[in-house]
């Protein structure tokens, strides 16, 4: 083959230098620009001195401090990178090399086109070097590939869907709901029947937070949900930052075998119990579930997701409970940094496309003040109330707030049987009905029952 028919790749393909120095001149000097440049990343930015501006850039406008040359000049003077970056030199040709920054989306998608690029260029890297290898699993190699580049297709251009093609995916989605009994393929249904009619059941990219005060059961109502979509044959993943796994195996046998969780727990477990429990092995053990327990990071929670989803495929997550969760990334307070955290679950269930249920604790207002509590409750943020497209909140009521008869008394015939009656409030449904049910809480068994044939589980 003749030389000038062998082509290597252009070094322009992977990095712009034109284009990152017009958007980062562009911010300089226009507001919008500024705004647009928001939509960019660090890794946009090939050169050091380009990044070191981007990030002075943003940190002024958090602030609400000017962008332009005079500000700039301070900031990074005050980090004494003004030289290391070229001086007001450099500054001034990136203005003076921007004629129009009305054209800044067009130097952002150039910039973005070369870091879709340089992504494609690693992950073929990776996958050439994981290939060579014997052990790698073939399946696992492909699921990583198409996850990976399904990933970089969107950091490109803004995709645009027209108008009879939005029509046509929704007719297609409520029409494949219709064919199957109101069960769509994707649609996970929670088993407990109240909350299935409100929601539909749970489908792809929600985040549904069940938030209550400690030791009202909202960590049993979680596991319930996941048993069910288990037994849908709907793979699961349950993070737990309180229990080892035994511990919740030890609620699973009780809620399967009916055998008293003390009991479980104790040395002295009867025979017949043991027959039970011995019964519920299979049952259990046949679940498509997988635990982790030893996780501390939101950042943690997406590696464990992703390694499920790329060996075999994950249909919902669990995590079990948002306020002990924490961040890689420095915040000034907790707040932001479990605004960080709930934004990270749902960014997690729109780039898996999987629904994912969050616990929340909530303050012990509502608990001093004899009332249900509200969303505006959940510990530490109000972000976890915007993020939520479903939010649910479990209250134990005190007899004394029930107004109802009819709920006083079943209140009271249940604790004589050592339940609790728990109120359960669906205060945020972005696609379907609000509204209040109630349900029985059987703490010895760890599990969730109905109250009445008419709204049965």
């Amino acid at each position: 083959m003749r030389d000038e028919q062998i082509r290597g790749p252009d070094r322009a393909a992977y990095a712009n230098i034109e284009a990152e120095e017009a958007c980062l001149g562009a911010a300089l000097q226009d507001k919008r620009s500024v705004e647009r440049l928001k939509n960019m990343s660090i890794e946009d930015f090939t050169e050091p001195e380009h990044r070191v501006l981007y990030e002075a850039i943003l940190e002024n406008n958090a602030k609400g401090r000017p962008v332009d040359l005079v500000a700039m000049h301070t900031v990074l003077s005050e980090q004494n990178k003004l030289q290391m970056i070229g001086g007001d030199q450099w500054l001034m040709r990136l203005i003076g090399s921007v004629p129009t920054t009305a054209n800044m989306m067009y130097y952002v998608q150039m910039v973005q086109e070369c870091t879709a690029r340089r992504r494609l260029r690693t992950i073929g890297e990776e996958l050439i070097r994981e290939s060579g290898w014997l052990d790698s699993e073939l399946d696992g190699i492909r699921e990583k590939a198409a996850l990976s580049v399904r990933d970089v297709k969107g950091t490109g251009g803004v995709k645009l869907i027209s108008q009879e093609d939005a029509v046509m995916m929704t007719y297609d989605k409520i029409d494949k709901a219709q064919r199957k009994d109101g069960q769509s393929n994707d649609r996970i249904m929670t088993g407990i029947k109240p909350l299935d009619k409100m929601t539909g059941g749970l489908s792809g990219s929600k985040l549904m937070i069940i938030g209550a005060r400690p030791s009202v059961g909202k960590s049993i109502f979680a596991m319930t949900i996941c048993m069910n979509a288990a037994k849908q044959g709907k793979k699961v993943l349950y993070i737990s930052l309180e229990m080892e796994p035994e511990e919740l195996m030890e609620r699973e046998f009780a809620a399967t075998s009916l055998v008293p969780l003390t009991e479980i727990t104790s040395d002295e477990v009867s025979l017949d119990s043991w027959q039970k429990l011995a019964a519920s092995v299979a049952e259990l053990g046949s679940k498509p579930i997988w635990y982790c327990t030893e996780i501390h990071f939101v950042e943690e929670v997406r590696k464990a997701a992703f390694n499920l989803y790329e060996n075999g495929g994950l249909d919902l997550i669990c995590v079990d409970y948002i306020q002990l969760l924490k961040t890689a990334q420095k915040r000034n307070s907790r707040q932001e940094e479990v605004a960080d955290i709930s934004r990270g679950l749902k960014w997690l269930a729109q780039e898996l496309k999987i629904p994912v249920i969050a616990l929340s604790q909530l303050n012990r207002a509502s608990q001093k003040e004899k009332r249900p509590p509200t969303m505006a409750e959940a510990r530490e943020s109000g972000a976890i109330e915007q993020d939520a497209n479903i939010f649910l909140l479990l209250h134990d009521p005190d007899t004394t707030e029930l107004k109802n008869e009819d709920l006083r008394r079943l209140s009271s015939n249940l604790e004589k049987r050592g339940m609790k009656l728990i109120y359960v409030n669906v205060d945020k449904n972005r696609q379907g009905k609000k509204g209040v049910f109630y349900i029985a809480f059987d703490g010895d068994h760890m599990r969730f029952l109905p109250l009445s044939k008419e709204n049965p589980l």
